[in-house]
């Protein structure tokens, strides 16, 4: 644009030829042409001076563009500086808001065992107090018990003396009672001492009368009799795994004897007081069907009877 403005004002203000200066109208033209280049003088100032301001406003929004592109960029910065801060203070928050939720979990979590721990501390004061009533109650009767504990040592101790004096007592009577039951043991006196054994079976003085009569049985001196003899002995002295055997060994020596009924049914109860059942059954069944007749045949038919029945 300067360079067109540059050539325009040099034709505008070229000397004029000889030619146009020799002749007049030339003259007249060129004073309007000169009037006209000032006119365009004027128009060209004009322009220049606008275009001055154009390039002047040029530079001004150049300058303005840029500060406003510095601007921008610096705007742009700081947004990113802020986005990179909000990423960052979102992370804070997203990290705080985890710390929370644990910390309201850990919060539940203790509410549970402070409840937990109530409770046991209700139930262990309600135990305490339990036991204290207890405590309170045995020391209220411990005073009595404790009298009557001692009350109780005085009367077991009463009962303990009176026991030894009895069992001192009992002592002699059983050193008296061994020297009466020992007997000499002299075959020759068999006659005498079998006596002797039917004499205190009858006075009920079975352990006596059961050693003779084994003895009696061992030489042997009617061996099946005393046997049987020394079984009833055993037998109503209560000795009933003694009786058995004496019994079976009686039976196995003669089992044709007329007291066998009665060896049979005591043989029967000796073994239900032993609560064998089985051979208490077994024996009644074999002095029912062996001697039917007999006092003892008849009573343990009775009974067998009466078992049936139950069932």
């Amino acid at each position: 644009m300067r360079f067109s403005l540059l050539l325009v004002g040099g034709l505008l203000c070229a000397e004029p030829s000889a030619f146009e200066l020799q002749s007049g109208a030339t003259k007249q033209e060129l004073k309007t042409l000169q009037s006209s280049n000032k006119n365009l003088g004027d128009i060209l100032a004009t322009l220049k001076g606008q275009t001055s301001s154009l390039l002047q406003g040029q530079e001004g929004l150049k300058s303005l563009v840029e500060g406003q592109g510095l601007r921008l960029k610096k705007a742009t910065s700081t947004l990113a500086t802020h986005s990179d801060n909000l990423k960052a203070l979102k992370n804070t928050q997203d990290a705080q808001a985890d710390l929370i939720k644990q910390q309201a979990q850990l919060i539940d979590t203790l509410k549970t065992q402070i409840q937990a721990n109530q409770e046991a501390l209700a139930n262990f004061e309600k135990k305490n107090a339990d036991t204290q009533k207890l405590l309170e109650n045995m020391r209220t009767d411990f005073a009595t018990k404790l009298q009557n504990l001692q009350k109780s040592i005085d009367i077991q101790a009463n009962a303990n003396n009176k026991k030894l004096r009895e069992l001192a007592s009992l002592q002699v009577q059983m050193l008296k009672a061994k020297k009466e039951s020992a007997f000499n043991k002299d075959p020759t006196q068999k006659e005498k001492i079998a006596k002797e054994a039917r004499e205190l079976f009858k006075q009920k003085r079975y352990k006596e009368a059961e050693e003779r009569f084994a003895w009696l049985a061992s030489l042997p001196f009617k061996p099946a009799y005393h046997e049987y003899m020394a079984g009833e002995s055993a037998y109503f002295n209560k000795a009933y795994q003694s009786a058995i055997a004496f019994y079976k060994k009686s039976a196995m020596l003669d089992d044709k004897v007329n007291y066998m009924p009665i060896l049979l049914y005591h043989t029967a109860w000796a073994f239900k007081n032993l609560k064998d059942h089985a051979n208490y059954k077994k024996f009644l069944q074999s002095v029912a069907k062996l001697y039917p007749k007999s006092d003892q045949g008849k009573e343990a038919q009775n009974l067998l009877d009466e078992k049936s029945k139950k069932r």
